[in-house]
């Protein structure tokens, strides 16, 4: 079973699963939740998403991932800001944007690899991610 992406024109293949998937800190909402064929893409960028978090934030957004978890819910409906804010971590707004469109709940409302590559702050337009200082000793 295909769907097309009518934003590229691409065809994409669903994928049903026959058992359990992904790693508990990983799985997007659409795994999480049902056992409707889902985009593989989609679920691939949930959990890029997930890893640039703890990249950019130094750790996970939620232990793991349940739909009844509050942190799991309110950054799958956009509230990622919201929480880092709540926990005194910063990011860019530019870094803060990607990472909200990569962890959108709707996979249609994610973005597509192509649009992460094209991101402003993967292109590095506002002066992308600074590593922290190597400690000296």
């Amino acid at each position: 079973e295909g769907v097309t992406d009518v934003s590229s024109g691409n065809l994409r293949v669903l994928i049903k699963p026959l058992i359990p998937c992904g790693k508990p800190n990983y799985i997007s909402p659409e795994v999480l939740t049902s056992d409707e064929p889902f985009d593989g893409f989609a679920i691939d960028l949930w959990a890029t998403g997930v890893i640039l978090f703890i990249m950019l934030v130094g750790l996970p957004p939620w232990e793991f991932a349940r739909a009844e978890d509050p942190r799991y819910k309110m950054v799958a409906k956009g509230g990622l800001a919201r929480m880092l804010r709540s926990w005194n971590r910063e990011v860019s707004a530019q870094a803060a944007d990607l990472l909200q469109r990569m962890l959108m709940e709707n996979p249609r409302e994610r973005l597509s690899l192509c649009e992460v590559k094209d991101h402003p702050w993967v292109l590095d337009e506002d002066g992308g991610f600074q590593p922290p200082a190597a400690a000296e000793g």
